[in-house]
């Protein structure tokens, strides 16, 4: 999301003179939406940064090393139950 952020911001930069329906042809034709190119002209427009703030909320209950255990034990087992893990909360191995 910001690379398509950054790459409109460069484009609407760059020449000016480009309407913002060209800009939106030339990213729909990529694949992207057209509600999301518009978001990030409005943004541009606007004069907001590029990256968003952070958010406020929860802070999430995986820390890395969890995440990346999790991750291991997705690509490396076979015949792997989500459910399984999803009950366990990702309990470290012995």
């Amino acid at each position: 999301m910001i690379d398509l952020r950054k790459r409109v911001f460069s484009m609407l930069g760059q020449k000016g003179n480009l309407k913002n329906i060209d800009v939106v042809k030339y990213f729909v034709l990529e694949g992207f939406k057209k509600s999301t190119v518009y978001d990030a002209i409005k943004r541009c427009k606007i004069g907001l940064p590029v990256e968003d703030h952070p958010r406020s909320g929860r802070p999430t209950s995986f820390n890395k090393t969890d995440l990346k255990r999790l991750q291991n034990e997705v690509e490396n087992c076979v015949g792997f139950s989500y459910i399984k893990h999803t009950k366990l909360k990702c309990k470290k191995k012995n």
